[in-house]
C-alpha cells in the first residue's frame, strides 16, 4: 500500500524537476506598438481630399502656455490610409512662424521659421485611417509666446503660422493664419 501513495510523490517530483530550466530567464522587452521610425517605405499618399485648419481663434497672451489645435479631415468621398502615420500624435505636424512687421501684407516666403522639436522617443509609426468626412486633431504648442515678456495694454503682436503635415508620404501644409499675442490680463499689464 504503502508503494501506491508514493507513487504520486515520485511523479510529481520528476515533473516539476523536469520543468526547472537552469538558464537565466529572458530580460523583460519593452512593449511598443507600430512600426520603428526608419523600417519601412512608404508610398505617396495624394494630398487631393485632405485638409488640414486651426480649429479656434488663432489668439494668444503673453507669457502664457499656447497650444494650437489643428484638424487633418478627409473631405473625400472613399477612406484615406496614411501608413506613416507616427503614433505620437503631435510628431505629425510641425509649425512655422514668423513676426508680421510693420507694413507687411503678407508673409516672406524666405523669413518662415521651423519651430522645431525632437521626436518622441521611441519613434514609431502606426496607419491612420480617415473615412469620409472623418478627422484627426493635432495638439501642437508655440514655445515662444511663454517667452514674451511684456505687450503694453491695448497693443498686440502678430506673427505668421503654418503648419505642415511632417510626413515624407504626404506633402500638405494649412492656410497661412496670423496669431495674435495680447497682453496678460493677470499680470495687470498696463
Amino acid at each position: 500500500m504503502n508503494h501506491v501513495k508514493l507513487l504520486p510523490a515520485v511523479l510529481l517530483t520528476a515533473i516539476i524537476s523536469g520543468c526547472v530550466s537552469k538558464e537565466p530567464p529572458p530580460p523583460p522587452q519593452k512593449m511598443a506598438f507600430g512600426v520603428p521610425d526608419g523600417t519601412a517605405k512608404y508610398k505617396p499618399v495624394s494630398a487631393k481630399n485632405l485638409s488640414l485648419q486651426l480649429v479656434g481663434k488663432p489668439t494668444a497672451h503673453a507669457g502664457e502656455r499656447t497650444v494650437l489645435t489643428f484638424m487633418l479631415t478627409n473631405t473625400g468621398m472613399t477612406k484615406i490610409e496614411i501608413p506613416e502615420w507616427y503614433s505620437n500624435e503631435s510628431d505629425n505636424i510641425v509649425l512655422f512662424a514668423q513676426p508680421w512687421l510693420t507694413g507687411m501684407k503678407k508673409p516672406d516666403d524666405a523669413n518662415w521659421v521651423e519651430l522645431s522639436f525632437d521626436l518622441k522617443r521611441p519613434v514609431f509609426h502606426h496607419p491612420l485611417i480617415l473615412m469620409p468626412d472623418n478627422k484627426v486633431m493635432v495638439a501642437k504648442e508655440l514655445p515662444f509666446v511663454k517667452n514674451i515678456r511684456k505687450i503694453s495694454k491695448g497693443m498686440e503682436r502678430r506673427y505668421f503660422i503654418k503648419a505642415k503635415v511632417n510626413l515624407k508620404s504626404l506633402k500638405l501644409e494649412s492656410d497661412v493664419l496670423v496669431l495674435r499675442v495680447l497682453p496678460n490680463n493677470k499680470t495687470g499689464e498696463k
